[in-house]
């Protein structure tokens, strides 16, 4: 699961395992919003459920040309058996495979009473990326092996944590393979910055000594040779993120699946807003951010930065859409 601690502007949950204020399907399909994997059998024995009138997936009816938003019809409520999957309609694309990042439309069904949840039909398509550890198992099970262009009908038990089950149906449009680290021209920094090595494959800070700059320094490493980013597009991206005084990581998206932030438009803090606009995808980027353009006077409490906190960010820039 995905830290709070991250650049977003706001202290929110990139990726939770809960419906926060609102119905998006990332905080939805985390792996600890599932309270059982797909051998297991389905209600909490905490959770107090409607009578069960429907309890495998054959039971539901799902309408509609693929492409469009479909009509999802059951006699609720929907318990199931056990969580589980239906392949509605096979895809003729290429096989999707594990660590992939697929792109697909969905919508998210209530299984206490039949009722839309969230829809991204009309809208921007989700991207998901394929990470055994970060993604419900349902939902993981489902889509590798299948085929772009596949519509399908998956069963996820979140009764522990949203009293209910959850049907959804995803129509998938595209399969990207994701890099998993930079990749280019090395770059030699100038001296006087925070150094980074890699160790075990994964990019790693060493904590500076003397005085953190006061301006905003946007450092390429790793000079990629992909498209050219710009404001309001979506990057995929591993980063680690430290505290200039005390060298605490205070969090890092490697070991689990890459992260996806817009940039440019406000929903992450300046530094990244600043630092990583115009870059280009492949590129592994040092930033160093000052309060101002970080979390500002107000730090981040719960990630342990203060108002007054320089922040030391090393990011790697996978795709970009």
């Amino acid at each position: 699961m995905n830290s709070p601690h991250s650049p977003r502007r706001a202290r929110r949950w990139i990726t939770a395992g809960f419906f926060a204020a609102t119905l998006a399907l990332v905080p939805v399909l985390v792996a600890c919003g599932s309270s059982s994997n797909s051998d297991d059998t389905s209600a909490s024995t905490s959770t107090t459920l409607p009578d069960a009138r429907t309890r495998s997936l054959d039971k539901v009816t799902v309408t509609g040309d693929v492409g469009s938003k479909p009509t999802v019809t059951f006699d609720p409520a929907f318990v199931g058996e056990k969580e589980d999957s239906l392949v509605i309609a096979p895809g003729t694309g290429a096989e999707i495979k594990a660590g992939q990042r697929v792109t697909a439309n969905y919508i998210a069904i209530s299984g206490n009473d039949g009722s839309e949840l969230d829809a991204t039909y009309g809208k921007t398509p989700q991207n998901i990326i394929l990470d055994q550890n970060s993604l419900l198992p349902p939902v993981y099970n489902a889509m590798v092996g299948q085929k772009v262009g596949a519509r399908i009908l998956v069963s996820a038990d979140v009764t522990a944590e949203q009293g209910t089950w959850i049907l959804f149906v995803f129509d998938i449009t595209d399969a990207q393979d994701v890099p998993t680290s930079a990749s280019g021209t090395p770059v030699t920094p100038p001296a006087g910055l925070p150094v980074v090595t890699v160790v075990d494959g994964v990019p790693t800070i060493t904590p500076p000594t003397g005085t953190a700059p006061t301006t905003l320094i946007s450092q390429v490493l790793i000079k990629g040779n992909g498209p050219v980013i710009t404001a309001g597009q979506t990057v995929l991206m591993h980063y680690t993120g430290m505290i200039w005084a005390s060298g605490k990581v205070f969090d890092s998206s490697w070991g689990s699946a890459p992260v996806e932030f817009p940039v440019g438009v406000g929903q992450v803090i300046p530094g990244f807003d600043e630092g990583l606009v115009g870059q280009t995808i492949g590129s592994r980027v040092l930033l160093v951010i000052p309060p101002e353009k970080g979390y500002g006077t107000d730090g981040n409490a719960q990630a342990g930065i203060a108002g007054t906190d320089t922040l030391i960010f090393v990011v790697d820039l996978l795709l970009v859409s």
